[in-house]
């Protein structure tokens, strides 16, 4: 939404002020329309790099590192696409 208000305020267009969903439905513009509400964790959005510390027995990390290596990934990487498939 950010980008949005920076290309309406350069254009010299006026941020309307926020709507309630009951006030959007009524507007026949949007008639047939669905309208939802989603709860979104921020966490989920952020894509920061944090560093950890993990400690594994050498025979799991050795298969981790192949794994990892076979499917051409860091052991980051790797371990980063493991918990997003989980």
């Amino acid at each position: 939404m950010g980008l949005l208000k920076k290309l309406m305020k350069q254009a010299g267009e006026s941020i309307p002020a926020p709507s309630t969903i009951e006030t959007l439905r009524q507007n026949q513009e949007f008639a047939g329309w669905v309208w939802a509400i989603a709860e979104v964790d921020p966490a989920m959005l952020d894509d920061r790099v944090e560093r950890v510390n993990i400690t594994l027995p050498r025979r799991i990390l050795a298969r981790l590192d192949e794994h990892a290596r076979q499917s051409g990934q860091t052991r980051s990487g790797y371990i980063a696409h493991l918990a997003i498939m989980a």
